[in-house]
C-alpha cells in the first residue's frame, strides 16, 4: 500500500513533532531532577553541618563540669614547674595558662606545648 507525498510529509511532520516533544519532556524531567537532587544535597549538607556542631556542643556541655576540677587545681598551679601525663606523653615544664579545654607548658628548652584538659591523666608539682 502506497502512500501520498502529501501523507509522507504529514506522517513526517508528526515524527518530527514527537522527537522535538519527547526532547524537550525529557530535558524538562532531566532539569526537574538535577534542581531536586541539589536541593536534596543541599538540605543534607545544611542538616549535618547542624547535626555535627550540635554534637559538639553537646560532648562539650557533657566534658566542661568534669574539667572544672582539674582545671581549678591547674589555676593554682599557674608559673609552677609541673608534670602532666596524658596518655601517649608525660610533659613537664611551667604551666604558663590555664584555659577553657587547654593549658599552655613551657619545658625547660624553651618548646611551648598547649595540652588538651580533656587528654591530662594526671598531674603533679615538682
Amino acid at each position: 500500500m502506497a502512500i501520498s507525498n502529501e501523507a509522507r510529509a504529514a506522517l513526517l511532520n508528526l515524527l518530527g513533532s514527537l522527537q522535538q516533544n519527547l526532547t524537550s519532556t525529557t530535558t524538562e524531567i532531566l532539569d526537574t531532577t538535577t534542581a531536586a537532587t541539589t536541593e536534596i544535597v543541599n538540605t543534607t549538607t545544611t542538616a549535618t553541618t547542624l547535626l555535627n556542631n550540635t554534637l559538639a556542643n553537646l560532648l562539650r556541655l557533657r566534658l566542661l563540669p568534669n574539667l572544672s576540677n582539674l582545671r581549678n587545681d591547674l589555676t593554682s598551679r599557674i608559673n609552677q614547674t609541673v608534670q602532666l601525663s596524658t596518655e601517649y606523653d608525660t610533659l613537664s615544664g611551667v604551666l604558663l595558662a590555664v584555659l577553657l579545654d587547654y593549658v599552655v607548658l613551657v619545658e625547660s628548652d624553651g618548646t611551648m606545648n598547649f595540652v588538651n584538659l580533656s587528654k591530662i591523666e594526671t598531674v603533679a608539682s615538682l
